[in-house]
């Protein structure tokens, strides 16, 4: 499906949810990277889609790190040969079988997409120094109530239904050592959860909720997850 190229017929599928977690991310990367002197000279974003999170975070990385000079988006889907910016480069690439190394790798709304998800992130922490996931956590009340994982395997192709700690749990025994994580908040203004009239009803008892335990919220109406984690490279 990701291959062959169906998946991102439309090459911009899912780029309306892009900003919002740039600046999810931001939140707790950079205050991370200052807080521990951490100099970055390359950037990858694998798995990266329509190219647009790459693009907008390396943009403002590359504001606060004078030293980062190289950025890169990889993705095994043929569409990434038609990407192209400025400062990002593309590539048709599976990254787990790359000879490339970098300071920084993102992966953003991959995991749930991957088989062997474990085996996945121990190849990737071959290959950096420190990686950034944002992780859907669909194991939730809303989901499984609805039985909505036999639709969601279909389109958009999740295969793997996570919690908060069944992703702490799989980070942690594919290898990786983890530094940080904090709840995608932003994700109740995004785009995609704001499109049905009850989505827009129900949006004031669910911020409140979401500000008062996003724990709870979590298991009732799923959120995401950023983690930071150390590589093994």
């Amino acid at each position: 499906m990701y291959s062959e190229g169906v998946y991102f017929e439309n090459a911009s599928r899912h780029i309306e949810d892009s900003q919002y977690k740039v600046d999810s991310i931001k939140k707790i990367l950079i205050p991370y990277l200052t807080n521990n002197s951490i100099e970055l000279t390359s950037y990858a974003d694998v798995g990266c889609g329509s190219g647009e999170i790459v693009k907008l975070l390396g943009k403002e990385l590359k504001l606060k790190i004078k030293s980062l000079k190289v950025l890169k988006g990889f993705d095994v889907s043929p569409h990434v040969e038609k990407l192209s910016d400025e400062i990002v480069n593309f590539s048709c690439e599976d990254f787990t079988k790359s000879t490339e190394n970098f300071d920084l790798v993102t992966l953003n709304d991959v995991l749930e997409h991957i088989p062997r998800t474990a085996s996945f992130l121990s190849e990737v922490g071959k290959r950096a120094k420190l990686i950034v996931m944002h992780i859907p956590l669909e194991d939730c009340l809303s989901v499984n109530m609805r039985n909505l994982q036999k639709r969601k395997i279909k389109d958009p192709g999740h295969l793997v239904f996570l919690n908060i700690n069944s992703a702490l749990n799989l980070i942690t025994t594919s290898g990786l050592n983890i530094l940080d994580y904090e709840y995608s908040k932003g994700a109740i203004k995004a785009p995609s959860n704001n499109k049905s009239i009850l989505q827009k009803i129900t949006y004031p008892v669910k911020a409140l909720l979401l500000f008062l335990n996003p724990y709870i919220y979590s298991k009732i109406f799923g959120i995401s997850v950023i983690v930071i984690a150390k590589g093994t490279d």
